[in-house]
């Protein structure tokens, strides 16, 4: 829904979320914690909270599902550990995409936006001695969301997101 009363534009929103999609692929590629926590800090809002429910698939059959709430500091947490854990080497591709479904404004600092997200990552494993070739993990995820996205401080920021979908993990050596 696009409205021509004052709100936050349907077209700064799309901005902003395909700027995520950037974002993220630098964040992957620097490998550096405190970028990662830089880009959350400025991102999700103050008092910000994530519920998903995410189905795994591995290798095609159903293995499980993970359903969690997060709230910023956890997620600040989170990042920095990711950040912290993940080697130069370790991710040899990844991409994030979204599809903006839906945007309803709620004046000029807060709107609604459905979305599907789309994240390709590979994971590549140091070779072991004597081994030539290093094993990889594809993971593809795909999620529906709600998000609130507030404007503070003139910028956008994520508030409130609740999140559904599936994570196809694929193993090859």
């Amino acid at each position: 829904m696009d409205t021509a009363a004052p709100g936050l534009a349907k077209e700064d929103i799309r901005k902003y979320l395909h700027r995520i999609c950037e974002e993220a692929k630098d964040l992957m590629q620097a490998y550096d914690p405190q970028m990662v926590l830089a880009w959350t800090e400025t991102n999700l809002a103050e008092g910000a909270a994530f519920q998903a429910d995410i189905r795994i698939q591995k290798d095609g059959a159903h293995t499980g599902s993970v359903a969690m709430t997060l709230e910023k500091d956890d997620i600040l947490q989170l990042g920095g550990l990711f950040g912290t854990l993940a080697s130069k080497n370790s991710i040899a591709d990844y991409s994030l995409d979204v599809k903006i479904k839906d945007v309803i404004s709620h004046g000029t600092d807060a709107a609604t936006v459905k979305a599907t997200w789309h994240e390709h990552i590979v994971f590549q494993t140091p070779s072991g001695a004597g081994q030539d070739e290093k094993s990889r993990i594809t993971v593809d995820m795909e999620a529906d969301c709600c998000h609130l996205l507030l404007r503070e401080d003139n910028r956008l920021s994520i508030g409130l997101t609740l999140c559904s979908g599936e994570a196809r993990v694929l193993s090859s050596d």
